[in-house]
């Protein structure tokens, strides 16, 4: 499950916080990416603030949706390119962003 958690912001202030921003993965799931996983990209997320969200699969690229509600956060890929992704990294990014519910920012 990927976990994000807030201490007391507003929606508005997240949104802020998470905008312009390239936000780039570096665990999956709790395993960190080695060079193997990333041979292809890294896996990135990027938050607009009328809660569009663009990133990479580190293969693929998307353009979806993100919604946020108090501490709740829902993300959705959207459309994506379909280019052979050889490595796991993409199907396991895909499982792992669908089962977000909620964030925290350190």
């Amino acid at each position: 499950m990927g976990i994000f958690v807030l201490n007391s912001c507003s929606t508005t202030d997240l949104i802020n916080q998470l905008g312009g921003k390239e936000w780039n993965v570096k665990s999956i799931m709790g395993k960190t990416l080695t060079a193997n996983d990333l041979a292809n990209g890294t896996p990135s997320l990027n938050f607009s603030d009328n809660e569009k969200l663009f990133g990479s699969t580190g293969c693929n690229t998307f353009a979806g949706s993100y919604k946020l509600s108090g501490t709740s956060m829902s993300l959705e890929p959207g459309s994506m390119t379909k280019m052979f992704c050889p490595e796991r990294t993409e199907q396991d990014f895909l499982k792992a962003i669908n089962k977000v519910t909620n964030f925290k920012m350190d």
